[in-house]
């Protein structure tokens, strides 16, 4: 009787064996390419690169008549023009992403620079609509063989809510999360300062409201006013990424990008900018310690650098692009001296 089970498991084995190969070489490639064509990116450039530069939108954007259209890391390999940059990006992308990616690695590069987006903690990006497709593009990164994974993939094994189910997960965050302050304040959660702000306080010159910074004040208190904390998922994201590149020794640059500081006091207050700062010296804190560096650009960039001015965004003029990537080149050239060129 049990040698008829071992045999059955092993001719079950097989089977499976060879499905996963014929799926391997047939349509795993396609499925790859349409579904996570970043992990495609990494594999085909791992060994054959220096450092490597995870972003999203804020590394590529570029303002309409730049005479610089070259993103943040594309200027920052300007200073180091003996190594191999690598830039793998994707729209709206965050730690939890970013954790998948760097345990793609076999062969180890020397660096891996991460974007540190500041609005990538706050609930509506922790509970973005774009997650569905987010999670849809990691399940191939599963530690499975490649046909369990497309099964996966078919029944829809990952973070897959609705809309609707997201909408009101960022809508509780809002109101239930208490708002910490060290000094007095009227508004205890997000959803009322936003809705304090909404009540209107700016009006035109003919006495009106003035509804666009009505709205873009709202949209800045909705996307900054929150406290760093470990129970926040982006800072557990963060910690794996830190862990493992100690583990591996790779060098760790946690690129913090550039927040309208300017137009955060003016439309909303004082309140506002201490939470971005009090948020910005956590991640310092937690962060800058062994073999990782938190490259600190949060008050680097001017208001009028910034390609959104209706919105709150990262995107840069080339201004605060070339700012941004001196700062990052100025911190790897610690770890890169002879390979360091003066660029501009």
């Amino acid at each position: 009787m049990l040698k008829k089970i071992v045999i059955r498991v092993c001719v079950l084995f097989l089977i499976l064996t060879g499905l996963n190969f014929i799926y391997t070489i047939s349509f795993y490639k396609t499925d790859l390419k349409e579904k996570s064509p970043e992990l495609i990116q990494i594999r085909e450039t791992e060994g054959k690169t220096d450092v490597y530069y995870f972003g999203e939108s804020s590394n590529v954007s570029y303002k309409k008549g730049d005479s610089i259209i070259e993103s943040i890391s594309e200027i920052t390999s300007l200073f180091f023009p003996t190594l191999k940059f690598t830039n793998v990006n994707k729209y709206a992308t965050h730690a939890g992403v970013y954790k998948q990616w760097i345990k793609q690695f076999k062969k180890l590069p020397k660096a891996v620079i991460v974007t540190l987006n500041l609005r990538s903690f706050d609930a509506a990006w922790i509970h973005s609509k774009l997650e569905t497709q987010l999670s849809e593009s990691l399940v191939f990164s599963y530690p499975y063989p490649n046909l369990v994974n497309r099964f996966l993939l078919a029944l829809g094994n990952f973070d897959n809510q609705s809309d609707k189910q997201r909408e009101e997960a960022t809508l509780r965050d809002w109101k239930t999360i208490q708002l910490q302050f060290p000094f007095p304040f009227k508004y205890k959660t997000t959803s009322e300062w936003d809705a304090g702000m909404a009540a209107g306080s700016y009006l035109k010159p003919d006495g009106s409201w003035d509804t666009e910074k009505i709205v873009l004040a709202c949209h800045y208190v909705k996307g900054y006013a929150f406290n760093m904390s470990e129970t926040n998922p982006r800072i557990e994201d963060f910690d794996q990424i830190v862990q493992w590149c100690t583990e591996k020794k790779v060098r760790l640059y946690l690129n913090l990008m550039a927040e309208n500081i300017n137009y955060a006091d003016s439309l909303v207050g004082k309140e506002l900018v201490f939470l971005m700062k009090q948020n910005r010296d956590y991640l310092v804190k937690r962060y800058t310690k062994g073999n990782c560096v938190v490259v600190d650009n949060l008050e680097l960039v001017n208001g009028n650098e910034f390609i959104d001015q209706n919105w709150t965004t990262e995107h840069y003029d080339y201004k605060g692009r070339m700012k941004i990537a001196k700062n990052l080149a100025t911190q790897l050239k610690k770890q890169f001296e002879k390979d360091y060129k003066s660029a501009y």
